[in-house]
């Protein structure tokens, strides 16, 4: 893909600009604050190149998949380096190829609307980042272990309380384990159930 401008992302000119229709504001301008393959993918090169900073656009690029998430709230780490913060965010998803015909966002629940951030030490935490519902950034495999040195490890569970929307042409994950008034499908933005290493990983400012 060839950068929009001079953002350095993964992005077409065309999902640019889609995303800032997403967004809600198509003059905006926004700064590629952190790039995996430029910035590094170690936990520590994430928190480093965010920082402070709120208003995070997540951009996952996974095959021929190209999804994410905007979170208001920015990562916020916990006081105990070894523990992890969970906290209410406005959170909501987007698809900007692979699933629909066009760019679509994607409304989450308001109470499934949080984001939980692990400390730089934390070895009991599965992820690094999770933001609801259900994208863990930095997923380990062990249910008891530590998070992935890599960031770019990752998993949109199965259980994504994300039901795929009219027009959805994505992959789909049936859930027999529940009756249909809970969430009989839930839509696999990333083509499969599971964990999976992204190609790529993007935060926007």
């Amino acid at each position: 893909m060839t950068p929009v401008g001079t953002l350095d992302t993964s992005l077409s000119e065309s999902q640019y600009s889609s995303l800032l229709g997403l967004l809600g504001n198509p003059n905006m301008k926004l700064a590629s604050i952190y790039r995996s393959s430029r910035d590094g993918s170690r936990y520590e090169d994430l928190l480093r190149c965010v920082g402070d900073k709120t208003g995070l656009v997540f951009i996952i690029r996974t095959g021929r998949y190209v999804f994410g998430a905007y979170i208001s709230a920015g990562l916020q780490l916990p006081d105990d380096p070894t523990s992890y913060r969970t906290y209410d965010s406005d959170v909501w998803w987007f698809s900007l190829a692979g699933h629909f015909l066009t760019p679509t966002k994607i409304e989450i629940d308001q109470d499934l609307q949080w984001v939980r951030v692990a400390g730089r030490e934390a070895d009991e935490c599965r992820e690094n980042v999770w933001i609801h519902s259900y994208l863990r950034l930095g997923y380990g495999e062990s249910c008891f272990g530590q998070p992935a040195a890599d960031i770019r490890s990752c998993s949109q569970n199965a259980y994504s309380h994300i039901s795929p929307s009219e027009g959805y042409m994505g992959t789909v994950f049936d859930d027999v384990f529940h009756d249909e008034s809970y969430c009989p499908q839930h839509a696999l933005l990333a083509g499969e159930a599971g964990s999976f290493m992204a190609d790529e990983i993007v935060v926007l400012h």
